[in-house]
């Protein structure tokens, strides 16, 4: 899979915070405007972002699940189908039908038929409220990008987002106007660019890894 359907849209949508740059540049003698159009880089900056990692990990899940088995799957992201199924099967434990529907989905995955599991569902959104470096390890970790997640390249990368992250929050909910250049905004959305590039590279790495191990199995005719 050389494309991700995710970054494109992240690379489309990010030209608004460069409208934004570009408008607090030639707006600096004017120090309403240069603050508004900073401010409101950062905030954009940090739900595109968070609508990216989202969106992407559910585009990584969807290609898995529809080209690998229960049987070629890695256990992380078998793990987190399970833990899925299970707080479903809580929430419908009293309804018959439904509850038998969620018992049949552990047969499936945990059975000896070889199956697709493209019909299971995966949850990457982040934790309501939760913004910070935790929250993004978390969802990355989840879905197997352990390495990726406590890489020493990232720990650079998780300075700036946390910074980034403080900013935003101090925006929002107190409504303060930090001192920033339009330069500083630069530098996040570059930060914040390049994971975004790296975390692409690395999924193509875990899929070529997956269908090299998958190629070293005998085929099996796979079942609906």
């Amino acid at each position: 899979m050389n494309n991700f359907e995710s970054v494109s849209d992240f690379k489309e949508a990010i030209k608004e915070i460069h409208v934004l740059i570009d408008n607090a540049n030639i707006s600096i003698d004017d120090n309403l405007q240069y603050r508004t159009f900073n401010k409101s880089s950062i905030v954009l900056l940090c739900g595109k972002f968070e609508s990216f990692l989202e969106s992407f990990l559910e585009e990584f899940s969807y290609y898995i699940l529809n080209n690998f088995s229960n049987k070629n799957l890695d256990s992380f992201i078998k793990e987190h189908l399970i833990e899925v199924l299970i707080h479903e099967l809580e929430n419908k434990k009293n309804n018959l039908s439904k509850r038998e529907e969620v018992l049949m989905k552990f047969v499936k995955i945990l059975g000896e038929q070889e199956v697709l599991c493209n019909d299971f569902e995966i949850n990457a959104k982040f934790n309501y409220g939760k913004h910070g470096q935790n929250e993004v390890t978390r969802l990355l970790k989840k879905f197997g990008f352990n390495d990726f997640a406590d890489s020493e390249e990232n720990k650079v990368f998780y300075a700036k987002f946390n910074s980034l992250n403080n900013i935003r929050n101090n925006i929002l909910h107190q409504d303060s106007t930090p001192s920033l250049t339009h330069q500083d905004v630069t530098n996040y959305l570059m930060a914040v660019e390049n994971f975004v590039d790296n975390l692409f590279e690395v999924a193509k790495e875990v899929i070529v890894e997956m269908k090299n191990n998958y190629c070293q199995h005998t085929p099996m005719v796979i079942g609906g």
